[in-house]
C-alpha cells in the first residue's frame, strides 16, 4: 500500500469524527458528571492514595519514578502522574480529579481506537469494533474507565498502541510518534506491560524491515513518502527521549538505580504459575463476547484463569483462525498484520501469566483483554469484507437486495449505539474504585484534626507538630493499612505534618518516614471489631465510623528508657 500523506490522513480522521465521539461517550459523560459534582467525598485509599501523593508532588519536587511495587522496586516511570497532574492542578487538588483524568485518558483512547478502525477498515467494521469494545468493557470491572490505578489505567491506551502500530505498518508514518505516548504510559505505569509492548514493537519492526527489503534499500529511500517516514522515526525517537528522561535521570543518579532493581527481580523472581495456566487465561479473552451474547454471567473469581466457559473460548479461537485463513486466501495484508499483532499480544499474555510470582490476580494482565477485542474485530472485518461485495453482486440479479448493504450498516450502527449507551449508563452509575464513598475515612480524618487542635498540637502559625499515623495489623491479607493510607492522605491534604513507620517507605517515599521518630503524637487506625492491638495508656478513642476506628494521643514511651 502506498504511503499515505498527512493531508489524506487528516481527511480520514475527520470522517471518523462522529464515530470517535460516540466511542468516547461513556468516558466523557462520566467525566462531566464528576466535574459538576465535586464534593470532596472521594477520599482515595490504598494505592490510589499513594498515587495522589505522587501527583501532588509534581511541580513541587522531582518525580522520577512510577508507583511502588510490592516486589521491592518502583514501576519504570512517572508519566501517569504527570498526565494526571493536569486535571489535579486545574481542579484545585480535588480528590475526583484523578478519576476525571483517567476518564479523559480513556476517552482519548476510545476515540483514537474508533478513528483508526474507521480509517483502515471502513465504517461498518469500525461500528462492529465499537460494539466488541463496549461489550468487552462491560465484562471487566464496572469502574475501569474511571480507575487511575497504575495496572488498569493503560488498558485502553495499550489497545490504541496496537492499532497505531498496525496502521503505521500499513503506511501511516504519522502513527509512529503517536504510538510512543501510549507505549510509554503503559510500560512506565506497570512493568507488566513490558512484554506485550515489546511484542507489538517487534511485529512493527519486522513489518517495516520487510517493507524496506521488498522495495530494496535504494528504492525505499527514493520512493514517495520516504522523507515523511524518516521524519516520523526521528520524531518517535525525540518523543521517547523526552518521555523517558525522568527514569533515565533516576537510573544515572539514584542509589540504587531503579532499572537495575527491576532487572534483578526479573532475573531472580520465582514463578508460581505455568504455561498451561497462561494458555487457559488467554483462552478466556476469546470467550468474553460469545459468553456475553448468550447471557453467561462473568465468573466470580479474582485470580487467573478467570474461568469463562471453555466452549466459548474454543468458539472464539476457531472464529479467529477462520478469519485469518480467509484473509490469507483473499490476500488481505491489513487483516494479516492485524492478526499477527493479535497473536503476538496473545503470546506475550501466555508468557506473562506463566511468569507471575505469587497469587495470579486478574489486574496483573488485565491488558490481555485487548486480545479478545483484536480477535473479534478481525473476525468481523473478514466477514464484512466478504458480505458486502457478495450483496452488491447479488443485487445485480435481484434488485430487492440493493438496500441490503445499507440495512446492514444501519443495523451495525444501532448495535454500536445501544451497546455504547449501555456502557455509558453503567460507567456513570459505577462507583469510583477505592474511594471513601460513604465518608467513613473522612470522619476519622475530621476526628484527628479536631483532637490536634484541642490538645495544642497546632502552632500559632497554623502548622502542626509532627504526627505519626500507624495502621494496626491483625494479620489480614491486605489489612487496615490499605484503608488507613486514605486517612494519612486526608491529614496531609489538611496541612498536618504526617509521618508513617519506616516500614512503609517503599509506598510513601522517604519524605514521609524520615522523621517518624520525632513525633510526639500518634494516631492509630484499626478495625472497630475489638481485634488487637488496643489503645496504649494515655491514648483515647477518637471516633468509630463503619468498620474503622481511630485512637490517638502521646506516642507511647518505653518503660525502661522513657523514650518514644
Amino acid at each position: 500500500m502506498p504511503d499515505v500523506g498527512p493531508i489524506s490522513a487528516s481527511r480520514g480522521l475527520v470522517r471518523a469524527g462522529p464515530l470517535a465521539l460516540l466511542a468516547a461517550l461513556p468516558a466523557l459523560v462520566s467525566a462531566v458528571l464528576l466535574l459538576f459534582s465535586l464534593n470532596g467525598r472521594f477520599l482515595p485509599h490504598g494505592d490510589h492514595a499513594i498515587l495522589q501523593l505522587s501527583v501532588r508532588q509534581v511541580g513541587r519536587e522531582p518525580v522520577l519514578l512510577g508507583s511502588y511495587s510490592r516486589f521491592g522496586f518502583y514501576h519504570p516511570g512517572p508519566l501517569a502522574a504527570y498526565l494526571l497532574a493536569v486535571p489535579y492542578r486545574l481542579l484545585g487538588g480535588a480528590y475526583e480529579s484523578l478519576s476525571i483524568g483517567a476518564l479523559l485518558i480513556n476517552a482519548a483512547s476510545l476515540a483514537g481506537i474508533a478513528a483508526v478502525l474507521r480509517r483502515r477498515l471502513g465504517r461498518a467494521t469500525a461500528l462492529w469494533g465499537m460494539t466488541v469494545l463496549a461489550v468487552t468493557l462491560r465484562t471487566l470491572e464496572p469502574g475501569l474507565l474511571r480507575d487511575s490505578w497504575n495496572p488498569l489505567l493503560p488498558v485502553l491506551p495499550f489497545l490504541l498502541l496496537v492499532l497505531l502500530g498496525w496502521t503505521a505498518l500499513r503506511g501511516d508514518a504519522w502513527a509512529l510518534p503517536l504510538a510512543v505516548l501510549p507505549a510509554s504510559l503503559a510500560v512506565q505505569s506497570h512493568v507488566g506491560y513490558l512484554a506485550p509492548v515489546a511484542a507489538v514493537a517487534g511485529v512493527v519492526c519486522i513489518g517495516l524491515f520487510l517493507r524496506v527489503r521488498r522495495l530494496g534499500p535504494r528504492a525505499a529511500v527514493r520512493c514517495p513518502g520516504a522523507r515523511r517516514r524518516v521524519a516520523a522515526l526521528l520524531a518517535s525517537a525525540g518523543v521517547a527521549t523526552l518521555l523517558w528522561t525522568p527514569p533515565i535521570i533516576q537510573q544515572l543518579t539514584g542509589e540504587p538505580g531503579n532499572v537495575g532493581q527491576i532487572l534483578l527481580y526479573l532475573r531472580g523472581g520465582e514463578s508460581h504459575s505455568s504455561l498451561a495456566i497462561g494458555l487457559r487465561s488467554i483462552l478466556d479473552e476469546f470467550a468474553r463476547l460469545p459468553s456475553y451474547v448468550l447471557g453467561v454471567d462473568p465468573p466470580d473469581n479474582p485470580v487467573l484463569p478467570h474461568g469463562w466457559p471453555v466452549w466459548a473460548g474454543a468458539t472464539g479461537l476457531a472464529s479467529f483462525a477462520g478469519a485469518v485463513a480467509l484473509a490469507a486466501w483473499r490476500r488481505r495484508p491489513d487483516l494479516l498484520w492485524l492478526s499477527a499483532l493479535t497473536v503476538a499480544v496473545a503470546g506475550a499474555g501466555v508468557a506473562a501469566v506463566a511468569r507471575i510470582e505469587g497469587l495470579r490476580y486478574l489486574y496483573i494482565t488485565r491488558w490481555a483483554a485487548a486480545v479478545g477485542v483484536l480477535a473479534w474485530v478481525t473476525v468481523g472485518a473478514a466477514a464484512l469484507s466478504e458480505l458486502y461485495p457478495w450483496l452488491r453482486r447479488a443485487a445485480e440479479r435481484r434488485p430487492r437486495l440493493q438496500r441490503a448493504p445499507g440495512a446492514i450498516t444501519a443495523g451495525l450502527t444501532l448495535l454500536a449505539v445501544v451497546t455504547t449507551g449501555i456502557l455509558t449508563v453503567s460507567t456513570a452509575r459505577s462507583d469510583t474504585p477505592h474511594t471513601d464513598q460513604r465518608g467513613h475515612l473522612s470522619r476519622l480524618v475530621e476526628a484527628v484534626d479536631t483532637d490536634l487542635r484541642n490538645t495544642g498540637m497546632v502552632r500559632a502559625d497554623g502548622t502542626t507538630e509532627t504526627v505519626r499515623v500507624d495502621f494496626a495489623d491483625r494479620g489480614d491479607l491486605i489489612g487496615v493499612f490499605f484503608d488507613g493510607w486514605g486517612v494519612a492522605l486526608g491529614l496531609i491534604d489538611n496541612g498536618v505534618d504526617v509521618q508513617v513507620s519506616p516500614h512503609w517507605e517503599l509506598a510513601f517515599g522517604r519524605r514521609f518516614v524520615e522523621r517518624a521518630y520525632e513525633a510526639r503524637y500518634v494516631a492509630t487506625i484499626s478495625y472497630a471489631d475489638g481485634s488487637p492491638p488496643q489503645p496504649e495508656p494515655g491514648q483515647r478513642l477518637l471516633a468509630v465510623s463503619g468498620p474503622y476506628q481511630v485512637y490517638a494521643g502521646p506516642v507511647p514511651t518505653s518503660p525502661t528508657t522513657g523514650q518514644p
